[in-house]
């Protein structure tokens, strides 16, 4: 007998628009005053994948922490992968993302963060999170729910996933990076009313995909290496999903956009402290490796690099994030695999045709092997032609 709320496969392509109504994926809420945050804060977000009301221990919560473009949107189209895994979705809205609440600084953007996160959980009745997931800046905000909210966290079996994790240019020397981090405070901040005004207004001239390249088409329409048997009703539908979605989130508030390329270029008041309290990978695994270790506890953290990746690279960028969870440095308490997916970009690596996200609800729901990170490339060797 099936499950409630699991479905094997897509019965039928469902209309775009309609699938985008759906009114799992337009939930809201007010924070509790909170000393630190404008008043009122409210906060939007998803909420979908597999439900079970009747017994809600059986859900794999899953906490999504999405990229500079920290919108609730961006992985709507996986929600029937995560049924087929009994892994439930939360997305949220980062401050200046749909209808979630402006900061007036950038650097308040880590701690909103870890404010509404527990409220949220609280609001829903989940005890416990399955794992984190966190796709390039994303990680900034994964990393500091794996640091200072533990206690949220399942304690067995707790995991998180990290894609083409972001590091910052300094340590990864791509050169378009190095030369945005040098450009002025305001200018980075206004990076928002540039993508804006691209997809308002040149986006219907040349079409979505091409006005959002790198932004949002590639996670749906990426180039590279494209294998038959990654064609799929669940594919076709997120690819056909791109436009659309595309124009709800530029629809509604982007403003955050702006923000988050200061605080991930760490420019002006984001030059110190405003990742969390810690200023580099090095830094962090070491103090997460600490409370692990107090703990007594575990965690298993698997991160997928992209084949290719215009924002840290192939080379100094990765090298730098595995030097960073070396063994030494995380300890016996955290066990780290990584991998090179072939054929993907930074945008690409989190569409469904390349996979990941299965390898991810696999691991979230005790499927795969412990500890194994799935098919693909050990970091450091080439990518199979």
């Amino acid at each position: 007998m099936t499950s409630p709320g699991v479905e094997h496969d897509m019965p039928h392509l469902p209309d775009p628009e309609a699938y985008l109504d759906d009114p799992r994926f337009h939930q809201s809420f007010t924070l509790p005053d909170t000393a630190s945050l404008p008043q009122p804060f409210k906060v939007t977000y998803c909420d979908y994948g597999y439900r079970n009301p009747e017994n809600p221990d059986l859900e794999h919560v899953v906490l999504m922490c999405g990229p500079l473009l920290g919108s609730r949107w961006l992985n709507v189209a996986k929600d029937t992968l995560a049924k087929r895994h009994r892994v439930r979705v939360l997305d949220v809205d980062r401050p200046g993302f749909g209808a979630s609440t402006r900061l007036p600084h950038p650097g308040g953007r880590v701690a909103a963060f870890l404010a509404v996160v527990p409220a949220l959980l609280a609001r829903l009745g989940v005890r416990r999170l399955a794992g984190v997931v966190a796709h390039s800046g994303g990680a900034v905000y994964a990393l500091n729910v794996l640091l200072h909210l533990r206690h949220l966290l399942r304690p067995t079996r707790p995991y998180a996933a990290l894609l083409a994790p972001w590091v910052h240019p300094r340590r990864s020397g791509v050169s378009v990076m190095a030369l945005a981090a040098g450009l002025p405070e305001g200018v980075v901040a206004g990076f928002d009313k540039v993508a804006g005004f691209m997809v308002g207004t040149l986006g219907p001239v040349v079409g979505f995909s091409e006005m959002t390249s790198g932004v949002v088409s590639g996670w749906f329409s990426a180039g590279g290496k494209r294998k038959k048997e990654d064609e799929g009703e669940m594919v076709r539908f997120e690819e056909g999903l791109q436009d659309p979605l595309v124009a709800r989130v530029y629809a509604e508030d982007v403003s955050g956009l702006g923000q988050e390329a200061v605080l991930l270029l760490k420019k002006g008041a984001c030059a110190a402290g405003a990742w969390g309290g810690w200023e580099d990978h090095d830094e962090y695994v070491a103090r997460l490796a600490e409370e692990v270790r107090r703990e007594g506890g575990r965690l298993r953290v698997d991160v997928f690099f992209a084949d290719s990746d215009g924002m840290i690279g192939t080379g100094a960028g990765p090298g730098w994030f595995e030097e960073c969870w070396g063994e030494e440095r995380r300890g016996d308490g955290i066990a780290y695999r990584s991998c090179v997916v072939p054929g993907t970009d930074h945008d690409s690596i989190v569409g469904l045709k390349f996979g990941v996200h299965e390898r991810i609800f696999q691991a979230v729901a005790g499927e795969d092997e412990e500890g194994e990170v799935g098919s693909g490339v050990p970091r450091g060797t080439s990518s199979p032609g």
